[in-house]
């Protein structure tokens, strides 16, 4: 990676836990390093280039957390040491999802990827939820969730308890039926700093984890994110005509995640569960959303796609 402490692959990580003389001048080695970025960021600053500067203290601190946390840092790079060499973009999901959950020390969670033309979150992974919960959050474009004040915020957010966090008020119903009480979410994030989507891990009770979970959940989000982007890159460099048939799938796809959604919405008036008036505008904006991806897969296909319910016939999983 860019720098010391952010993803190192020394064949023996963190040799001082043993306590040998080879392991404590590799700590001296690292603790000079904290203080070279950290005296960088302060030239920085000085000449104006906050954004670097910014960058240098990460580091600073990516090398200061795994000094003092050497256990817990052998943790994250063990889970980011699975992610690499991983070209298909399924496997990958699947395996990005596992890490959280390990690190985070949940049985249940998902993986959301960002839709750069319109800023909801879709669910490419999931572990520990029925269809009920993966149809109603099936596609997120508020602020209400966890995952999506995480998108909103560019920023790590937690509610630790669902029952009682105000802006959640609208989800409680659906939360209750998933069985969880507490959500935490991060933002997954490439190299140039570009949000790519949100992994949120979630537990059946009360939970605020720890600063130095928290912190490796933050860690593991930006590891994450540019073994994706990587993934990404790899993708794109396929034939032009795979990028076609990829992009006709994953607008039907998103069709019929809004189609998903806008009868969750609806099925939450009907029951007279939540902000009506909410529910009632989200439909809304599904249901045209569905349509709008219904077209666009038509206008890249150079083929008739059926309107949005008549996709649901195709089998779409998250």
């Amino acid at each position: 990676m860019d720098a010391v402490g952010e993803d190192p692959q020394w064949p023996e990580p963190f040799p001082w836990i043993a306590g040998t003389s080879r392991g404590w001048t590799f700590r001296r080695v690292l603790e000079r390093t904290e203080a070279m970025h950290r005296d960088a960021a302060a030239r920085l600053r000085g000449m104006g280039w906050e954004d670097l500067a910014r960058r240098a203290e990460q580091f600073a601190a990516c090398v200061r957390f795994d000094l003092d946390e050497p256990q817990a840092a052998r943790r994250l790079y063990a889970a980011a040491k699975e992610l690499r060499g991983l070209s298909r973009p399924g496997l990958l999901f699947g395996k990005v999802l596992e890490g959280a959950l390990s690190l985070g020390g949940a049985d249940r969670g998902n993986l959301q990827l960002v839709n750069p033309a319109t800023g909801s979150l879709v669910i490419v992974a999931e572990h520990g939820f029925g269809a009920e919960f993966l149809e109603y959050f099936a596609v997120v474009d508020d602020d209400r969730s966890a995952c999506g004040r995480a998108a909103k915020r560019h920023a790590q957010t937690v509610i630790v308890d669902v029952t009682t966090d105000p802006g959640f008020a609208p989800h409680r119903a659906i939360a209750a039926a998933s069985d969880f009480r507490a959500v935490q979410s991060t933002p997954v994030i490439d190299g140039a700093g570009r949000l790519i989507g949100v992994v949120s891990t979630h537990h059946r009770r009360p939970h605020y984890p720890l600063a130095r979970d928290r912190q490796i959940m933050k860690r593991y989000g930006d590891l994450a994110g540019r073994a994706m982007a990587g993934c990404f890159a790899a993708s794109a460099d396929g034939r032009a005509g795979d990028r076609r048939s990829a992009a006709v799938k994953a607008f039907g796809s998103a069709a019929r995640a809004h189609h998903h959604a806008a009868e969750a919405h609806e099925r939450s008036i009907r029951i007279r569960v939540g902000d009506l008036a909410e529910h009632q505008r989200m439909a809304e904006f599904h249901r045209a959303a569905a349509e709008a991806d219904r077209q666009r897969a038509q206008e890249i296909g150079g083929q008739i796609v059926g309107p949005a319910p008549c996709l649901l016939d195709e089998q779409a999983g998250p």
